[in-house]
C-alpha cells in the first residue's frame, strides 16, 4: 500500500560552512569518513577534545560549535558525542545521572496549586525496583522532588561531567540547590517536570538503572501511584512518566513528548468543538521563518470557531516526524482533510501570528509514493 508523502518543509537554517571550528571539522570528519576505522579514529579525536573542554569548564565554546553546525545530523552527531564524553569514563566505579521525566495534563476549572513533590519516596523507588527498572542491589535514588524544565535545562554538561566521576553515593543526589517547582494550574493544560536520580554503577557490574526503552508493565503502577500523591481537590491529572534516561536524553526527549502531548489535547478538543457544530474539521500545518511549526484545526466557512498550536521547533526536533506522528493522529481522530501549507512561510502578518484555516489554503490533491 502507498503512503501519502510527507510535504512540510524544515524552517531551521544553518551556516553554509564552519571551517575553523575544530569540534565541527571533527564531527564532519566522522560523517564523511570513508572507512569505519577512519571513523572510529575521529570519534576519538573528539572524544578526547570535548573531555578536555568539559574538564576546563569551557561552555562557551561547546555552546559556540553546537550553534555553528552546518546540518541537522552534525548537531546529532556532535550532541551525541558530548553526552558520551560528559557521562560516560572510560572506566571505573561511577556515578549514573539520570531523570524520570513526567507530562502531566491537568484539567480545573479554577485556580489550584498540585504537590511540589512526592511525599512518599520510599514507594516511588521501591516501584522501580520492583519492576526491575532498578537492578537488585544496586545504589539507586530516585528523588520525589518535581523539578522544573528551566532548572534541570541550567545543569551544564561539564557539572554533568564531574558529578559523574565525583559523586561516591547515590542517597544525597547532585549537590544543587534545585527548588521544587509546584504546578499552579487553570483551566486545561499540559505540564513537565522531572524526577532526578543518581545510581553507583560498580566497575564491571550491569547497570544499576535500565534506561530509556519504552514504558513497560511498570508504566501503569507508577501513573496510578503519582496520579494518587499529587492529587489536589478540584483538579483532573493524568500523569504520563516517561523511562528513566541519563539527564542530557531526558531534556532532549522529554520537551518532545510535551508538545506531542500538548498537541494531542489541543487537537482532540478543537476536534469535538466543530462536530459538536456539525462541522468537519480540517487540519493545516504550515512551517514558519522562526523556526516554529503552526498547526490549525478549522471548519469551511467558519472564521470564528478555529484554534492554534504552536510548536518550536528544538535542535533535534524531527519535522518529518511531527507531520507523520500529526498525521497519524488525526487518522485516528477520522479528520481526512489534512492540508501542508507550501514553502517556508513568515511568523506572523501585519504583527500578527501568521496562521491558516479552511478558508485561507485550499484543499490539496493526495499525492501517493
Amino acid at each position: 500500500m502507498s503512503d501519502i508523502s510527507l510535504q512540510l518543509p524544515d524552517p531551521r537554517q544553518y551556516p553554509e560552512s564552519s571551517p575553523s571550528n575544530m569540534l565541527i571539522h571533527y564531527t564532519q570528519s566522522i560523517v564523511n569518513a570513508r572507512s569505519e576505522d577512519d571513523r572510529a579514529m575521529w570519534r576519538a579525536s573528539l572524544r578526547a577534545a570535548l573531555v578536555e573542554m568539559l574538564e576546563r569548564e569551557e561552555l562557551l565554546s561547546l555552546s559556540v560549535a553546537l550553534a555553528m553546525v552546518t546540518s541537522q545530523q552534525i548537531y546529532r552527531e556532535l550532541w551525541d558525542a558530548l553526552r558520551d564524553a560528559a557521562e560516560r569514563p572510560d572506566s571505573g566505579r561511577h556515578a549514573v545521572i539520570f531523570a524520570v521525566p513526567l507530562v502531566l495534563v491537568i484539567g480545573s476549572k479554577g485556580k489550584a496549586t498540585l504537590p511540589e513533590r512526592i511525599a512518599d519516596v520510599d514507594t516511588l523507588n521501591a516501584l522501580f525496583r520492583q519492576h526491575g527498572l532498578f537492578a537488585d542491589g544496586a545504589e539507586v535514588f530516585l528523588s520525589g522532588k518535581l523539578l522544573h524544565p528551566d532548572n534541570v535545562v541550567g545543569i551544564h554538561s561539564a557539572q554533568i561531567y564531574r558529578y559523574t566521576r565525583q559523586l561516591v553515593d547515590a542517597a544525597r543526589g547532585l549537590p544543587l540547590e534545585l527548588p521544587a517547582a509546584p504546578i499552579v494550574a487553570k483551566d486545561e493544560g499540559v505540564f513537565l517536570r522531572y524526577l532526578l536520580g543518581v545510581a553507583i554503577r560498580e566497575d564491571g557490574a550491569e547497570a544499576p538503572v535500565k534506561l530509556g526503552g519504552n514504558v513497560g508493565a511498570w508504566g501503569v503502577p507508577v501513573m496510578k501511584f503519582i496520579g494518587e500523591q499529587l492529587k489536589t481537590e478540584g483538579v483532573t491529572l493524568f500523569p504520563i512518566p516517561r523511562p528513566p534516561m541519563p539527564l542530557m536524553q531526558a531534556i532532549v526527549a522529554a520537551n518532545f513528548a510535551r508538545l506531542e502531548v500538548a498537541l494531542q489535547v489541543f487537537a482532540s478538543t478543537q476536534i469535538r468543538q466543530l462536530r459538536d457544530l456539525g462541522q468537519e474539521p480540517v487540519a493545516i500545518m504550515s512551517a514558519h521563518d522562526n523556526g516554529e511549526l503552526h498547526i490549525t484545526v478549522s471548519a469551511t466557512g467558519n472564521e470564528k470557531d478555529w484554534g492554534g498550536f504552536v510548536w518550536p521547533l528544538a535542535a533535534q526536533d524531527d519535522v518529518a516526524q511531527i507531520e507523520t506522528n500529526f498525521r497519524l493522529l488525526m487518522a485516528e481522530c477520522q479528520v481526512g482533510d489534512v492540508r501542508v501549507v507550501d514553502g517556508v512561510q513568515p511568523e506572523s502578518r501585519d504583527g500578527i501570528p501568521l496562521f491558516f484555516t479552511a478558508d485561507d489554503w485550499p484543499p490539496q490533491p493526495v499525492t501517493l509514493q
